[in-house]
């Protein structure tokens, strides 16, 4: 597979009322073309910082962030930010709104999403009538109606109870395999990072340095739900566990 973007010593330093604080040190990494790659991480250690640096959101770092050409990127946050006084298909088209891009070529994609993806009948529907799994896959479908090659998913089931997690994380990652597009994901959920990635990259405490990467192979590899049926499950879990706990 061939490199959607390069990560190359990427630095960060802020400062805080105790001075200059390094969050990041000299990390690299390189993201494939059609992988999803989760990246996990003891608290405070800079997983979203790193996210925010590489969808372009926070300029102020040291190192190289080199895409692919032609590449485009889109980001989902924790939050899905969702409109109450719109319709589902007006808050899908926010996005393509904001690009200037909604076009009626556009719109009609949106339908599609919307149709396949279980809100044909929705579409009129204001978001407060909807389940918290239901906003989120909207929210998705709007992150990818621009039709990005990238997105990056920040802790995006973290708002929803136990079992509405499991499920929407089995439709997001349905989605992005079948539209073809590369994640990197944060999250804090071992479980959710084996199950879903093609990759785990564990980060160190901070500063924040690459600990170990995992390649994530998984017998009779299908669905989250399903994957944590596997019996490689409970080793991987295990390795990762041990690697944040290390961290502490």
């Amino acid at each position: 597979m061939n490199n959607l973007l390069d990560i190359k010593h990427l630095s960060k330093n802020y400062n805080s009322l105790n001075g200059e604080v390094e969050a990041i040190q000299n990390l690299s990494l390189s993201i494939k073309d059609g992988e999803f790659l989760c990246i996990i991480g003891p608290s405070g250690c800079g997983k979203s910082t790193i996210l925010n640096i590489l969808a372009g959101l926070d300029m102020d770092y040291k190192g190289q962030v080199i895409y692919k050409e032609g590449i485009t990127s889109s980001y989902m946050t924790q939050e899905d930010a969702l409109f109450p006084w719109l319709s589902v298909f007006d808050n899908a088209c926010i996005g393509l709104k904001i690009q200037n891009k909604l076009t009626e070529e556009s719109k009609c994609y949106v339908h599609y999403l919307l149709d396949k993806y279980g809100l044909k009948d929705f579409k009129n529907t204001k978001i407060t009538n909807l389940s918290g799994g239901m906003r989120q896959r909207v929210a998705l479908i709007r992150t990818i109606a621009t039709k990005p090659k990238l997105v990056f998913l920040d802790e995006p089931f973290s708002a929803l109870d136990y079992v509405s997690r499991l499920k929407v994380s089995d439709d997001i990652y349905s989605i992005l395999k079948e539209e073809g597009i590369t994640c990197i994901m944060v999250t804090h959920d071992i479980a959710e990072a084996i199950t879903l990635s093609d990759r785990v990259v564990v980060l160190s405490k901070r500063p924040s340095k690459i600990k170990h990467i995992y390649d994530i192979n998984l017998s009779d590899k299908s669905t989250p739900i399903n994957n944590r049926k596997s019996v490689e499950f409970g080793k991987y879990y295990e390795l990762l566990w041990r690697d944040i706990d290390d961290n502490e």
